[in-house]
C-alpha cells in the first residue's frame, strides 16, 4: 500500500497541478502530516497520515515553505478529502 494516486473527475474551474507535496494539517492542539495530491488556486486533494476518523470539516493546511490555507472539506473518498479554501 504506497501513496498511490486517485484518479477523480475533473470538474474543477482552475487548472489542477499535481504535486505529492508534503502538507501539514492543522486543528485544534493537533498537527498531521499529509500528502497534497493536487492542487488549485481555489482548493486541493489531501491525503493525511493516521488521521483521526473523520477529519474535522474546516482545518489549515500547511505547504511549505510558506503557503498557509484555511479550508472547508468539500468531499470525502477513502483516507482522500477534497477541500476548498476560505477566501476573506
Amino acid at each position: 500500500m504506497g501513496s498511490e494516486m486517485i484518479a477523480f473527475p475533473d470538474r474543477r474551474k482552475s487548472v489542477r497541478n499535481p504535486s505529492l507535496d508534503n502538507g501539514l494539517i492543522r486543528f485544534g492542539d493537533l498537527s498531521l502530516c499529509c500528502i497534497v495530491g493536487d492542487i488549485t488556486e481555489s482548493g486541493a486533494a489531501l491525503k493525511a497520515d493516521d488521521p483521526p476518523s473523520p477529519l474535522p470539516d474546516q482545518f489549515t493546511l500547511i505547504v511549505p515553505p510558506s503557503k498557509t490555507y484555511a479550508c472547508n472539506v468539500v468531499w470525502r473518498k477513502g483516507a482522500w478529502v477534497g477541500v476548498a479554501f476560505a477566501t476573506e
